[in-house]
């Protein structure tokens, strides 16, 4: 039957070294249970002895196979290599003499994250997440969306919508209800802010197994044709990353060369503010592992913000953390107790809030920082150039109101104009881009530079800072701090 998949007998025999199997001279497996499936993944019915798929009979007794006048004896096996499976899943044929072929990226149909897809599928296998007895369309789905789902949760604040088809899959389709396994979930107002997905400690262990699986399989060379922003990673760098970053940047893979995966990155440019793509999605200590300096303009935003106002010494705090932030930091930490990265982010939000959280009254100098930032925000959104305001006002978020529908009886939320700290972002971030295109010019190929919000990024460490500090005066008009590392 031309619709059946039947697996041949196979014994291994290794050509050169292998870097699958640990057995030198190969294997002969012993007894394994026959699993005969439809190429399309339907479940083959089974009455007795007597099986039937698309309208076909065929019967099955002990290891021997009968369709009409044809029976064969089926194959012996006890287990498949890492690499077996994930061909199997891919579609392709295992024949008895595999010499460990070594895989492809390039003719992958679709792309690298199909392998993803199904290097997650057999995890969750492999972790009883999911069922063998399921069709394999249906667990390759899992593979699928799981994985995605995981990219989703572990970018940025990990917000995902309700209307992503991965995540309406997981909860819609998977009876198993995977998703609370493998991520917790904040409150969501509808139409005013998405669900916030965290992983598990399920999701990260599913995820190191992944990792481990694909460390085991090797690559052909590929030759691509780099483009300016593409990267390369070693397997040995990866293992040093955290497993989220691992995971953001092999999802970009296109190729394979000189023992490194190739990574291309979708650049993201609609603000005229801040671009976005796979490099802002990972740390900074991961971009610094892959071999780029860091040249940071220090405090963007109330270095920015303060040279835009007419008197910059109202606002003595915003002055305090432009002229040293580790010191200004460090205040906050001991007021708060809190470490650095909760300080840093902190800050961070407090220039951006639409309003004061409670919390701040317990911490007099956030609480009188939050104050001075609402004064600076009114002066900048009130004193820009016109033509900055309109494009930052094109890009704000909208401002949700609350109110009480007396025909469905129930709150809903309604559109209210523009949100103030949004179209205040969307105006100083303008003016970070500038400073960031005039550092850029400085370096020997500024289109390979990587630009990561309030820095660059380059494979050139040999940029003066003071140089750089400059050009960004004499061709902006902004004097600020530039660091190194």
């Amino acid at each position: 039957m031309s619709d059946l998949l039947i697996n041949e007998p196979l014994s291994r025999l290794h050509i050169g070294s292998s870097t699958i199997c640990s057995q030198e001279e190969g294997s002969q497996y012993g007894v394994f249970p026959v699993v005969l499936i439809s190429r399309k993944g339907s479940l083959v019915h089974k009455d007795c002895n007597s099986y039937s798929v698309n309208g076909e009979e065929f019967s099955l007794v002990g290891r021997t196979y009968t369709y009409k006048d044809l029976s064969i004896e089926l194959p012996i096996r006890t287990a498949y290599t890492t690499l077996e499976r994930l061909l199997l899943g891919l579609g392709y044929q295992v024949y008895n003499e595999d010499t460990v072929a070594d895989l492809d990226i390039t003719s992958i149909s679709m792309n690298f994250r199909k392998v993803l897809h199904i290097l997650t599928m057999m995890a969750l296998k492999d972790m009883n997440l999911i069922y063998s007895t399921f069709t394999s369309h249906k667990q390759l789905r899992y593979g699928e969306h799981v994985f995605e789902s995981y990219l989703k949760a572990v970018t940025g604040k990990g917000t995902i919508k309700a209307k992503n088809k991965h995540i309406r899959w997981l909860n819609e389709v998977d009876t198993l209800q995977l998703k609370s396994q493998l991520f917790t979930t904040s409150s969501y107002q509808v139409g005013v802010n998405s669900m916030e997905y965290t992983t598990t400690v399920i999701a990260e262990e599913l995820f190191i197994k992944v990792f481990e699986f694909l460390d085991v399989i090797s690559f052909q060379n590929n030759n691509i044709e780099p483009e300016p922003l593409d990267f390369t990673v070693t397997v040995v760098q990866l293992k040093s990353m955290r497993l989220r970053d691992t995971m953001l940047i092999l999802s970009r893979c296109i190729g394979y060369s000189g023992n490194s995966f190739i990574i291309r990155q979708e650049l993201k440019d609609r603000q005229n503010s801040r671009v976005y793509s796979l490099f802002t999605s990972i740390s900074s200590t991961t971009r610094q592992l892959l071999g780029f300096t860091n040249y940071d303009i220090g405090s963007a935003l109330q270095t920015i913000c303060l040279q835009l106002t007419d008197n910059p010494n109202i606002y003595p705090l915003h002055q305090e953390l432009s002229v040293d932030k580790i010191a200004f930091r460090t205040k906050i930490m001991i007021e708060t107790g809190e470490d650095i990265d909760w300080v840093k982010k902190e800050l961070s939000k407090a220039d951006n809030l639409d309003k004061r959280p409670k919390r701040y009254n317990r911490y007099p100098t956030l609480n009188a920082y939050f104050a001075e930032s609402l004064v600076l925000r009114k002066e900048i959104l009130h004193g820009v150039d016109e033509e900055v305001y309109s494009i930052a006002y094109g890009h704000a978020k909208y401002k949700w109101t609350k109110i009480w529908n007396t025909k469905n009886n129930d709150y809903e939320y309604v559109v209210d104009g523009k949100k103030e700290s949004s179209i205040f972002f969307f105006i100083w971030t303008q003016f970070e881009r500038e400073i960031r295109e005039s550092m850029m010019r400085l370096f020997d190929e500024p289109i390979f530079c990587h630009q990561v919000h309030d820095a660059v990024y380059s494979y050139q460490s040999n940029i003066s800072t003071e140089e750089l500090e400059t050009t960004v005066l004499e061709s902006t008009g902004f004097k600020v701090k530039i660091s190194k590392d």
